[in-house]
């Protein structure tokens, strides 16, 4: 039964302490109380636990957000690395999108990103993270379908390429590979971006991609130094895991030898092995007077790989070089 339905003064005799009067006015307002749905009528308790709701600011909402808090794991750790946690937009008053002055949005994504850059500073790499999400959040909506002007997609830019590099200091190669990936979704000319992807891809294992995305910083920036180290620390890295497999292929091939003659019942005598001995030593000689010429040798060639892919052409391996 709807509460317009209620006589006038109804609803407060069943809120109210009963009052002394006589057995039969009881018994009237009783079988009144009776035709009246609980389900459809609230009681003291229920308007007092309204009460008590308007009183609590947080809620349903509130208490939700505490069983997410406790658990440990908030819904920004799950999914869009840009994305910013119901808690950074507490922190920040008036929240990031309240405003939709694109003057306003862009001094706040300015101001974010300077305290993120002092955060970094002072190695609080979980606030700088938080100051860059923030960033990027102001300036979303000005870029929709990457159409904001050159000021908004520098920023933008410049914004993500640092938490790129923060979640890489963090540990987290794969988010800094993704966020730097928006970046160039924005501008795919980066080479800042095409550098952070890099180190990221590399990080993960995808070598490939990372030579990739270097090769293509190289056309836009050939005598960047930081990417110019990068592709040769690459190959050295490459070089040196060929000379292990080398290594550890022989060592096999030798070890089969020594099983294959032990099961022939072969033996070394004393006077070869003296005249092994002799042999190895001067084979050791040699090797080191060859290893000299060598490291020349290599010096050389990473200087033409160095020109080659400064002028847009590919590196070549030591040995076709």
């Amino acid at each position: 039964m709807a509460e317009e339905n209620l006589p006038p003064d109804l609803t407060a005799e069943v809120s109210s302490e009963p009052t002394l009067m006589d057995e039969t006015k009881k018994e009237e307002e009783v079988a009144k109380m009776e035709e009246i749905s609980p389900s459809s009528e609230p009681t003291t308790t229920d308007e007092t636990k309204e009460e008590d709701k308007s009183k609590d600011p947080k809620g349903e909402d509130g208490a939700a957000a505490s069983k997410e808090s406790s658990s440990g794991v908030s819904e920004s750790d799950t999914s869009d690395p840009l994305s910013i946690s119901s808690d950074d937009e507490d922190e920040d008053v008036g929240g990031e999108d309240t405003s939709s002055d694109p003057t306003e949005r862009i001094m706040r994504a300015v101001t974010h990103k300077e305290e993120g850059n002092s955060f970094f500073k002072s190695g609080d790499l979980s606030k700088a993270v938080r100051s860059y999400r923030k960033g990027t959040s102001a300036l979303k909506s000005l870029n929709e379908g990457n159409t904001g002007d050159e000021q908004v997609k520098s920023l933008l830019v410049s914004l993500q390429t640092n938490l790129s590099m923060v979640c890489f200091k963090q540990n987290k190669p794969k988010m800094s590979r993704d966020v730097a990936s928006k970046a160039l979704d924005v501008d795919s000319t980066n080479v800042k971006a095409l550098y952070r992807r890099a180190a990221a891809h590399r990080k993960l294992g995808n070598i490939d991609a990372a030579k990739k995305d270097l090769r293509e910083a190289l056309k836009h920036d050939p005598n960047n130094r930081d990417v110019k180290r990068e592709l040769i620390s690459i190959k050295k890295a490459q070089d040196e895991q060929k000379k292990k497999q080398k290594a550890s292929l022989s060592k096999q091939k030798v070890g089969l030898q020594k099983a294959f003659a032990a099961s022939q019942g072969s033996f070394l005598y004393n006077d070869k092995e003296e005249e092994e001995k002799k042999k190895k030593e001067a084979a050791q000689a040699k090797k080191k007077a060859e290893q000299e010429a060598l490291k020349k040798r290599k010096a050389d060639w990473e200087d033409e790989c160095v020109k080659r892919m400064a002028n847009d052409q590919l590196a070549i391996t030591y040995e076709d070089w």
